[in-house]
């Protein structure tokens, strides 16, 4: 009968990153699938010592806007979205455009229907 020290021999040590690609591969893939977030997945995996950890920094995050307006190109958020999450972004109102830019096409179009009638 083989004794415990024998599958302590045998077995990974915790965080070692020496080891071979077929064991390291398995137990990120692993974590991939039962983290529920990046965040969380860079973190179990920085635990485990299978990535370098990110360096600390104390700078603000940049925020990246989802959308541009199509017609002017400024940086547009949703309308249920704050301004405090998404500093210096408009509402895309409607078109994914702003509402300077979409007022001022809904105003060309009746022109045009109105010039035609």
């Amino acid at each position: 009968m083989s004794e415990p020290s024998q599958y302590i021999a045998e077995s990974a040590i915790f965080g070692d990153t020496n080891l071979v690609d077929w064991t390291i591969t398995p137990a990120m893939r692993t974590v991939a699938a039962n983290a529920k977030s990046v965040e969380e997945a860079r973190g179990l995996l920085e635990m485990l010592g299978l990535i370098e950890p990110r360096p600390v920094s104390d700078s603000p995050a940049v925020v990246v806007c989802q959308s541009l307006c199509a017609k002017c190109g400024k940086p547009g958020r949703k309308p249920s979205q704050s301004l405090a999450k998404w500093p210096g972004t408009v509402i895309l109102k409607g078109r994914g455009m702003c509402a300077p830019c979409y007022t001022a096409v809904l105003d060309a179009e009746k022109e045009a229907r109105d010039a035609v009638a």
